[in-house]
């Protein structure tokens, strides 16, 4: 098993519930470490050594993290990165409380390159509000996408990058949704 020193850039806690965690490192940015236990596991180690900021050693094996040890405390002790974060899930959920149904999303494809997985989307939700209609629309994108498992789906992750942003406008949610990073 190979031991990394790493230092936390970001972290992906929308899984949790089911099982699963991930951090990207500065070292590795387009790199993913996933972990998975148990729900109560995970949090304990959110809450004990994985944070933005903090530096930690583990071992990794053939995609397996192991043995992970906090080297140093994040710069921001108080604060859980995962915080700062919503999801798609989330997002559809709370526009459905909000808008009882009383409101409509249309995508249009503005650009699609085969070859080099790129699309671009756009997004609207249009919200009904007696004889009113207010409308938030945003662009998604397919570029970053790094993993060679969301790299076939460019078209669908581009699609979904656009309705969580024009959600997020809509419900008022300033915090950037996991599928936008």
């Amino acid at each position: 098993m190979e031991k990394l020193k790493r230092r936390i850039k970001a972290l992906s806690l929308g899984k949790m519930e089911q099982g699963s965690i991930g951090f990207i490192t500065y070292e590795d940015e387009n790199k993913w470490y996933n972990i998975h236990a148990d729900a109560d596991v995970l949090k304990q180690l959110i809450r004990e050594k994985i944070s933005k900021g903090a530096v930690i050693e583990f071992g990794y094996n053939n995609g397996v993290v192991g043995d992970i040890t906090l080297l140093k405390n994040s710069a921001e002790p108080d604060k859980n990165w995962g915080d700062d974060m919503t999801n798609f899930e989330t997002l559809l959920a709370d526009a459905h409380n909000k808008f009882e149904g009383k409101f409509n999303i249309k995508t249009e494809m503005i650009s699609v390159d085969y070859e080099k997985k790129r699309a671009i989307f756009n997004a609207c939700v249009s919200i009904e509000n007696g004889d009113k209609v207010r409308v938030f629309t945003a662009h998604g994108d397919s570029e970053g996408i790094k993993s060679e498992m969301i790299q076939p789906h460019f078209i669908r992750m581009a699609e979904t990058r656009a309705i969580a942003r024009a959600l997020r406008f809509a419900t008022n949610n300033a915090k950037v949704a996991q599928e936008e990073t």
